[in-house]
């Protein structure tokens, strides 16, 4: 079975209603990489979100909750917007502490993405329309908003490739497809 995957979109531009267009922009590209993460899980049965990778303990659906963790995180470190206990709860298989754990089961696709979706709307988004300077001192190692953000670009692309693999692994395929012409906003 063989999924192809989104188009790749280039051509981003800036969220409206942010006092900083950098951090607008930044915001806009992690959007892109969620979406495509997204796309990568919307399709799989439960089996495949809890295949483990080889006895490393990583799975599909830990790695969708990590994700929504380290973003809830960092976030929550540079702009003090803190994840409802609720969500906090919903998030917390996927912290480091948890990964010398045998992963749990994980909830089922739509929920994973809804999971990740919230961390968006009630922290990221709120949390970062009024900053208004993308390179001020955000956290006390002298990390910058600007840093923090290219961090969870980052953080998203590197497991949206594990996710993948894992997937591969299992026995589906994900089909990477371009979208748009590589011309990105400026």
């Amino acid at each position: 079975m063989t999924k192809k995957g989104r188009g790749r979109f280039y051509k981003i531009t800036p969220m409206k209603g942010f006092a900083n267009r950098d951090i607008a922009m930044s915001a806009a590209w992690i959007d892109e990489y969620r979406e495509r993460v997204y796309d990568q899980i919307e399709d799989l049965p439960q089996s495949a979100l809890d295949f483990e990778a080889r006895g490393t303990g990583i799975t599909i659906g830990r790695l969708l909750l990590h994700m929504g963790w380290a973003e809830s995180l960092w976030i929550g470190r540079i702009t003090g917007v803190e994840a409802s206990p609720g969500l906090s709860e919903l998030l917390s298989p996927g912290s480091l502490e948890n990964f010398e754990n045998k992963p749990c089961i994980s909830p089922g696709a739509e929920a994973l993405i809804d999971i990740c979706r919230r961390v968006r709307n009630e922290m990221t988004i709120p949390g970062l329309k009024s900053t208004s300077d993308a390179d001020a001192s955000c956290w006390k190692d002298g990390s910058t908003f600007r840093g923090v953000l290219g961090q969870l670009q980052w953080h998203w692309i590197y497991h949206s490739g594990q996710v993948g693999l894992i997937r591969f692994e299992w026995g589906s395929d994900y089909e990477w497809t371009m979208g748009s012409p590589m011309a990105p906003e400026m």
